[in-house]
């Protein structure tokens, strides 16, 4: 669009040094779980434990780094973020040289990694797809492991009005929230309409307080009454979402008079 609905919340710093601490505490217990399995006779794989706070300090940089994408920030902010984790991860490898290589997804819709959709037609994506391969040569044993992260937020909307006095219409749109395809929560959403249905010069208009009507499965109805210039306007709607991750995402669609 050529201009911005709304300003967009810049959360992404605190949401990287967030990740960072989740993965430190991750590791820690970790490596705690490791020494006090060395003083008791319970036989356990170490490197199961370590495998998996690995795999999810992984999966929490991604969300930190399209979090911080998705509301405005510099797509280097995905590399970034993970040179950090891997340096992370190796520096506090035990009793093992660790190496992890990252890779991003390049084929289309991706580019370096990130897919951000936001589309007049109903829907809006933000993703990000990486692969990870870790190779840790120890004293004992050797651990090898490949695995990927898709971190995908997605809306789906679609929207009517009922025509009421003047240039006033009752409208309502429905928003479906996902989460890697599966519905999922909002944390909040703004609404827009424009302002005489027509994007050649967009005049968007912030819904002071729509009514939000929450299914609990990921499906919201959001009401309000829109003034467009002319009663015969088409009826424009734009909704910008949160997801419980602080994902961004948005989608625009035009809605049907009914």
């Amino acid at each position: 669009m050529k201009k911005q609905c709304g300003r967009r919340q810049k959360s992404g710093q605190v949401l990287v040094i967030t990740s960072l601490i989740i993965i430190l505490l991750l590791f820690s217990t970790a490596l705690y779980v490791s020494e006090t399995e060395k003083n008791t006779p319970v036989s356990h794989d170490e490197a199961d434990v370590n495998l998996l706070a690995y795999k999810l300090g992984t999966v929490n940089s991604v969300i930190s780094a399209l979090a911080n994408i998705s509301n405005g920030g510099s797509v280097d902010v995905l590399a970034e973020d993970l040179n950090r984790y891997v340096s992370l991860v190796v520096s506090d490898s035990y009793g093992s040289m660790a190496k992890i290589d990252w890779t991003p997804l390049t084929s289309a819709p991706y580019q370096d990694g990130i897919w951000l959709s936001w589309d007049q037609s109903g829907s809006g994506i933000s993703s990000t797809f990486v692969g990870f391969t870790l190779n840790a040569t120890g004293i004992s044993n050797n651990q090898y492991a490949q695995h990927t992260v898709n971190v995908t937020s997605a809306i789906v909307i679609s929207g009517q009005f009922t025509p009421l006095n003047g240039s006033s219409k009752q409208t309502q749109v429905t928003v479906s929230v996902f989460n890697e395809g599966k519905p999922a929560l909002a944390k909040n959403f703004t609404v827009y309409y424009e302002d005489d249905g027509s994007l050649l010069t967009e005049e968007w208009i912030q819904v002071a307080s729509p009514s939000v009507i929450d299914y609990g499965n990921g499906t919201y109805l959001l009401s309000f009454v829109a003034e467009t210039t002319n009663p015969g306007d088409p009826l424009l709607v734009s909704v910008h979402s949160y997801d419980l991750r602080s994902i961004f995402v948005r989608a625009n669609v035009t809605c049907i008079q009914t």
